[in-house]
């Protein structure tokens, strides 16, 4: 039987994700995403970004007013 909170980070991790797909604007870098303005004081959108690099499945870089969201694989063991 699967772990409950292998389970809930789980779902947490996808909801994440998906809010980021869905709400930021996508670039021309695939899994890469763009938000600017209202969307970086939103405490749900810091919620999602938070978790994302937790579990290391995002990496963030700022550039002036905005955050960029790169989607990925950014655990320790695909670093090595």
């Amino acid at each position: 039987m699967e772990d409950p909170q292998e389970r809930a980070k789980q779902l947490a991790t996808t909801a994440a994700e998906e809010f980021v797909r869905c709400n930021g604007l996508p670039t021309d870098t695939p899994d890469q995403f763009i938000f600017h303005g209202a969307d970086l004081a939103d405490e749900h959108f810091q919620d999602c970004v938070a978790h994302l690099k937790w579990v290391g499945e995002c990496a963030v870089f700022e550039r002036d007013e905005e955050l960029i969201v790169q989607l990925g694989d950014y655990t320790m063991e695909s670093l090595s």
